[in-house]
């Protein structure tokens, strides 16, 4: 008879959301971060032999707990029988169109109009659903099963799902696929509301419930599910926002009682991760290069910036020297309840409700969380912990100790998702705010099987969408990703930086940690760190940087603009610049040890003047993947192979 200790009585699905991102390689995938600091990756990791954009993997795992709730181990196919069970669907096309977030003050007299209103009569509204099903696995290293609806019945590949070797659930997304039947435009400048909601295309963005049937020790258990969201790429992989999804979601658990925070603050832990952050978005913004980055005007990265930054407080007042230091740091970050929508403070990102020219409106630009604010403030003060050093993060998750295994996996996949700007965003966007969507901790409220879509001439507005019968409860397959653009592209191809070039042409600016604005490529890493060139050309190569976009971009009429950067980002998305960590130079005055260089696929070509561009002659580069391509993949099961 084993310990009562020792005695699992429930188990639960760890990540409680996990993030599985789009990739036009037709075999090769990753696993999707499983620790808050994972190891960069070696270069040439994330694209396949073919340079085509691996996908995101999430990868799921049974933790079995015991009456007092403690882990007693993870549960595997070795020794326990699990069946898992997935239900992916993508409901864009039937769902109101993209405007505002609707739990916005400014939001309050809108009402959302339908995407496709057109799409009227007998199950018109059915053929915009593009539902997966759901699919079992169970047991170890298992074949692919494939998720496949349809949209206006065109047969749609959504990603499928496996085990491994030990029986965990592997979730592939799609391969980016997004397409028009009838040959729409992706943004006709005519249509009310164009940007982000394209009637007649879909994409293969999806979302759904998680769930197993395990028996361990010959009883069956009850198992908390869990939730997978298929996102856009990450592009910037070992870069994360300034407040990411955890922040945002662990905030709300914390205002709801549902989780403490620590009475201390650590300067390792709590502080630092701020400004690091700010540092590491050097490499994805031009902005941030010289205000936080390396040789800039405040280099958080520097070791004795980071001596100043951590040095423990002493008792007299008059001896702290670096009190005002603190101070003067403390009060360039924009409160979390702003009076106004000044663009001066940090961090320089759009929120959600930015417009053009700015406007003085607290949402016009993002903010750190309450929790995030508090720390700064006590750091500022002098009521910190100065901890730089004690402490090693795990670069695996079976560096962790079992106990804290399950809140490290839940953490790690929502530290590399934005809250930032939910306009509408990358991978979900304002729902996921509201503590009604969730059970618990993290825990998306699993609701009814198959949603019930609106009618074509339906309007959501305000007090509807959070009243207690609106759509933030309970949720089903495709409901969470359904307020987001479509197709994805769209707005990953137009939300960028510096809009109000009166202000400054590079900030504030959307999601960079995920979507870069300015990089450093290939070519310049290379000049850079020639130790015998002239310094100046290597420094004019290292500082500045090439625009991401411009491979999107073509000398085409304004009004035209828009629509072809969109159509280029659809074709030519896996080849975009993808940051890698390379080695610099130890000791050098221009290049740091460490870096990140923009690596493009073989759709694009860097040419002189740092400005990639499109190397095909015509559309549908060499790794484009058909509809028709990816459910062949699928049905084939070669979403297997790395």
């Amino acid at each position: 008879m084993p310990n009562s200790d020792d005695r699992i009585v429930r188990a639960a699905i760890h990540p409680a959301i996990g993030v599985a991102r789009v990739g036009n390689s037709s075999a090769g995938y990753f696993i999707g971060p499983q620790v808050i600091d994972p190891p960069a990756e070696p270069s040439g990791f994330y694209r396949d032999a073919r340079g085509a954009l691996k996908r995101q993997v999430a990868l799921f795992r049974v933790y079995g707990y015991n009456e007092a709730g403690e882990v007693v181990r993870e549960l595997t196919a070795n020794m326990d029988e699990i069946r898992w069970s997935v239900h992916l669907a993508n409901r864009k096309a039937a769902w109101y169109q993209w405007v505002i977030a609707l739990d916005l003050p400014e939001a309050s007299k809108i009402a959302l109009p339908m995407r496709n209103a057109d799409a009227v009569g007998l199950n018109a509204r059915e053929r915009l659903v593009i539902d997966g099903g759901r699919r079992e696995v169970a047991g170890a290293t298992t074949g692919a099963v494939p998720f496949i609806g349809k949209f206006e019945e065109q047969p749609v590949y959504l990603g499928e799902i496996s085990t491994d070797a030990a029986g965990r659930l592997m979730v592939f997304g799609g391969h980016g696929v997004s397409d028009s039947p009838l040959g729409k435009p992706v943004f006709d400048s005519k249509a009310p509301n164009p940007f982000g909601n394209a009637d007649g295309w879909f994409d293969d963005i999806a979302d759904g419930p998680v769930t197993a049937q395990v028996r361990t020790d010959g009883r069956k258990i009850e198992v908390e599910g869990a939730w997978v969201v298929t996102a856009p790429p990450n592009y910037a992989p070992s870069i994360k926002g300034i407040r990411t999804l955890y922040d945002l979601v662990l905030e709300m658990n914390v205002d709801a009682g549902w989780q403490d925070v620590p009475t201390s603050v650590s300067f390792t832990n709590d502080v630092y991760p701020i400004f690091k952050r700010l540092a590491d978005h050097q490499w994805v913004n031009q902005a941030f290069a010289v205000q936080f980055g390396h040789n800039g005007v405040l280099d958080f990265g520097d070791p004795a910036v980071i001596e100043r930054l951590g040095s423990r407080p002493v008792s007299t007042p008059a001896e702290d020297v670096n009190k005002e230091f603190r101070r003067i740091i403390f009060n360039g970050f924009r409160p979390p309840v702003p009076l106004d929508g000044n663009q001066l403070p940090w961090p320089w990102l759009y929120g959600d409700n930015m417009s053009i020219p700015a406007s003085t409106m607290p949402r016009q630009n993002s903010v750190v969380t309450r929790i995030q604010y508090e720390a700064l403030r006590r750091w500022a003060a002098g009521d910190f912990e100065a901890d730089w050093g004690r402490f090693v993060a795990p670069r695996s998750i079976d560096e962790v100790p079992l106990p804290q295994q399950p809140a490290m996996l839940d953490r790690a996949a929502l530290d590399f998702c934005l809250a930032d700007a939910f306009h509408p965003g990358c991978e979900v966007t304002w729902p996921i705010r509201h503590l009604s969507i969730y059970s618990g901790p993290f825990r998306i409220r699993h609701g009814i099987e198959v949603p019930t879509d609106p009618p074509a001439d339906s309007r959501l507005d305000q007090a509807t969408a959070l009243s207690a019968r609106g759509p933030l409860h309970g949720q089903g397959p495709g409901t969470l990703t359904r307020w987001m653009a479509v197709p994805w592209q769209a707005d990953t191809a137009w939300c960028r930086s510096g809009y109000d070039t009166k202000y400054d042409e590079f900030a504030p600016t959307f999601w960079p940690a995920r979507v870069p604005n300015h990089v450093l490529s290939e070519q310049d890493y290379a000049k850079a760190m020639d130790q015998k060139a002239l310094a100046a050309d290597r420094l004019n190569a290292f500082a500045i940087r090439t625009d991401w976009n411009s491979p999107l971009d073509a000398a085409v009429p304004i009004e035209q603009s828009t629509q072809h950067a969109m159509d280029e980002m659809i074709e030519i998305f896996g080849s975009m610049g993808l940051l890698e960590e390379r080695d610099g130079l130890v000791g050098d005055d221009i290049v740091p040890p460490r870096l990140f260089v923009a690596s493009f696929g073989p759709d694009i070509a860097i040419g002189a003047g740092r400005v990639p561009r499109p190397s095909r002659s015509l559309k549908r580069g060499p790794n484009y993947i058909s509809p028709e391509a990816a459910r062949s993949a699928a049905i084939a099961g070669k979403g297997k192979n790395k």
